[in-house]
């Protein structure tokens, strides 16, 4: 084996010796053609650069084209500023799309997803939280040491995420987590997520938190489902309760409001009407007591105008008339009635 290696040594030395030359300066082109390489770097529209000399933090540059110096010497880290990322808890999406598939629940997920409420009874909760580094310096540097890793910093999330969540799970009853109470722990620890976050310097603006799903355990799940039926069913009916009095209470008042108006201006009728009559009863008791004769005989004409234009037959009697009273047809329908039977 030594006889071989001096053998190819005795060969490889006159090569070396004559092309020496030659094979370093292909070296050192190879070496200023990958320096000059890494001169530009380009930064995509949704992230930041952040640009390391030796380690340490120099500048961030913004989406597009820019210069540094060589490796060695200066490192980009591209950090995704605008990109928002989604931690899941309790559950894992397979396949996202229109019909989203997921991965069949592990025994790590039941561990993460199941929770004591505070009336000390249990719940199933998943959640996610979205977040965007709102700092990429914090975001590098705060966390995990001098530089970060992405992956320390999703670590320290999601350790905040799962403390925050149930802390507030501990703090409610099981139907405030699954029913009438899952809006308001999300909204809830959204906001004390971002405040823990904040204090250790991450970076990261919590953008959502959400609660996928809570569910009592399987053992008393069907009592839960009947127990929201029942809550459905009674919304149900005070809505439309609701809505009927909505319905029927403009109705009557549009009613009552029609009354008022028709008994106010019957009343305005009657009472101008009655003035009226009055100031004419005025008038002819004035006329009356310059003329009473005259005024009285006026009255009884007018008075029997009114009633023999009523009349539809009229006889009238002379006063030269004397003794038995003649003969006259007073009853005319009766005699025709009278005369139509006798024919018949």
């Amino acid at each position: 084996m030594s006889e071989m290696s001096n053998e190819l040594e005795l060969m490889l030395r006159p090569l070396w010796r004559r092309y020496r030359r030659r094979i370093v300066i292909a070296v050192l082109a190879l070496a200023g053609i990958w320096a000059l390489g890494t001169l530009c770097y380009s930064v995509e529209a949704d992230s930041e650069g952040v640009v390391l000399r030796f380690g340490k933090y120099l500048r961030t540059s913004p989406p597009g084209l820019h210069l540094k110096l060589p490796a060695p010497i200066d490192a980009v880290a591209m950090v995704p500023v605008l990109r928002v990322q989604t931690l899941e808890f309790g559950f894992a999406t397979e396949a996202p799309g229109r019909v989203t598939r997921y991965a069949r629940p592990t025994d790590e997920h039941d561990t993460v997803a199941s929770m004591l409420t505070g009336d000390l009874n249990l719940a199933h909760v998943e959640w996610i939280v979205q977040y965007q580094i709102k700092d990429s310096f914090n975001y590098l540097f705060r966390v995990g040491g001098q530089r970060a890793t992405e992956l320390a910093v999703r670590d320290t999330i999601d350790n905040v995420a799962e403390s925050v969540m149930r802390s507030l799970v501990g703090d409610a009853s099981v139907d405030e987590v699954i029913t009438i109470g899952r809006d308001q722990i999300a909204s809830d620890a959204k906001a004390e997520i971002q405040a823990m976050l904040d204090a250790f310097e991450t970076g990261v603006e919590v953008v959502t938190v959400k609660l996928q799903a809570a569910t009592p355990p399987e053992a008393v799940k069907d009592a839960f489902d009947a127990v929201n039926r029942a809550r459905q069913n009674k919304e149900k009916v005070v809505n439309e309760a609701r809505g009927e009095r909505n319905r029927l209470i403009p109705a009557a008042r549009g009613k009552r409001d029609r009354a008022i108006f028709e008994a106010e201006g019957y009343r305005e009728r009657v009472g101008r009407e009655m003035a009226g009559r009055a100031n004419a009863f005025l008038t002819v008791l004035a006329e009356y007591r310059q003329a009473p004769d005259v005024t009285r005989m006026r009255l009884y004409l007018e008075t029997m105008e009114e009633i023999l234009g009523q009349v539809e037959e009229k006889t009238i009697l002379d006063e030269s008339i004397r003794g038995l009273l003649p003969l006259l047809n007073l009853a005319p329908e009766r005699a025709d009635a009278a005369e139509a039977k006798g024919g018949a």
